[in-house]
């Protein structure tokens, strides 16, 4: 009975081991964008974003790109100033759930129209497929920095803050500013 368990022991390791699983990359190919490098990523000192578009028309190409990079930049910007809003409210205990919030996400919009008009390209390249269409890809960038120091300036000029929310959103800003720490 021992020699039979053992047989199947064996017998089971013997086909587990010898059996091959398959990758789940077989049979695919990792396909990378033209600004797929680390330089295109958003870091301390900037928000960085990446578009793409197809059309028969070059301009048309060219506007999707930016028009997609402008909104993943503009995600990046409103993800990166709430977490920095919720990060100094934590530490400063401040109420969760307040009208302020509300008027600092409305501050937040505001800021992110201005801001977006105002970005860097830094990659631009076109292709033209076999088909005579066109694929676009660009890499834009904001400085962080000015991002910031662009919401404190709205911030002070809204009347709609009170001034102890201009105080608030103020300390805020310099908190994130000086945690930056670029140099500049």
């Amino acid at each position: 009975m021992k020699r039979i368990l053992l047989l199947m022991v064996a017998a089971t390791l013997f086909f587990a081991c010898g059996t091959r699983k398959k990758s789940t990359t077989e049979g695919m190919t990792e396909v990378t964008g033209p600004f797929s490098a680390k330089k295109y990523q958003s870091d301390r000192r900037f928000f960085r974003a990446t578009g793409s578009g197809e059309s028969i028309n070059l301009e048309a190409a060219r506007s999707q790109a930016m028009l997609l990079a402008k909104q993943r930049l503009a995600s990046a910007v409103q993800t990166q100033i709430k977490s920095v809003q919720e990060a100094y409210s934590s530490d400063r205990k401040a109420e969760a759930g307040t009208e302020f919030e509300q008027r600092f996400q409305n501050l937040t919009r505001e800021v992110l129209n201005q801001i977006i008009v105002d970005v860097a390209i830094i990659g631009d390249k076109i292709f033209q497929k076999t088909d005579k269409s066109y694929v676009a890809h660009v890499a834009i960038e904001a400085r962080k920095k000015t991002t910031y120091k662009k919401l404190k300036e709205i911030a002070k000029q809204k009347a709609t803050l009170s001034d102890k929310d201009k105080k608030y959103i103020e300390e805020m800003i310099d908190s994130a500013i000086k945690d930056l720490d670029d140099g500049e």
